[in-house]
């Protein structure tokens, strides 16, 4: 929420005042490759997919996820520079989204220097994230970067429940469906966690 992010009591009313709130259901685009964006989406409660895409083969990797309170470096770039979006962005579920104008954004970064810092601080957690995304294509095994995926679902009592098809694990980890498929099993051997897992 963005009452959460420690903001001055002025900031959060214009922030209230001066955005868009919309609901967004599960897995619906709200921004594809080539959009001309001229607002930032900040996520209120729920989370946002944003990944690349080729369109010669449908192949997809996953960037990063944005989660309360957060919102999108590559939408911000686009949105700051007047440029089209480089990356397509797909909720996960049901997701409440304020959307600020680029002119309000431009207001605040004068009038208020913790906007900038706010600004600053989620660049640097996106841009961390894709290096990440980075030296795992680069460097890690497909069985490494599943172990780290499914960790990311692992509940207190140790199971990973992953409400996602193997094809849609395939789609974040830029990979094929077989690919994934045979590094599950082979993985589910060596790893003590109940997989909940679809077709």
């Amino acid at each position: 929420m963005i009452e959460n992010l420690h903001l001055p009591k002025a900031l959060l009313q214009d922030i209230n005042s001066n955005s868009k709130k919309i609901v967004v259901p599960s897995d619906t685009q709200i921004i594809s490759i080539g959009d001309h964006l001229d607002y930032i989406p900040f996520v209120l409660n729920g989370t946002i997919r944003v990944f690349i895409e080729n369109e010669d083969t449908g192949k997809e990797v996953l960037l990063y996820y944005v989660e309360n309170g957060g919102t999108c470096l590559m939408s911000m770039i686009a949105s700051f520079g007047s440029k089209i979006s480089k990356v397509s962005a797909t909720t996960e579920i049901m997701t409440e989204v304020a959307t600020v104008s680029n002119e309000k954004i431009r207001e605040w970064q004068i009038q208020y220097p913790e906007w900038n810092n706010l600004i600053l601080d989620l660049f640097v957690n996106r841009y961390n994230d894709m290096i990440n995304t980075i030296e795992e294509l680069s460097f890690k095994k497909i069985e490494d970067r599943l172990k780290t995926y499914l960790n990311k679902y692992l509940n207190k009592s140790g199971k990973i429940v992953v409400s996602k098809t193997h094809l849609q694990i395939s789609k974040d980890l830029g990979t094929s469906r077989e690919v994934v498929s045979r590094a599950l099993k082979k993985i589910e051997s060596e790893m003590n966690y109940e997989f909940h897992l679809k077709k």
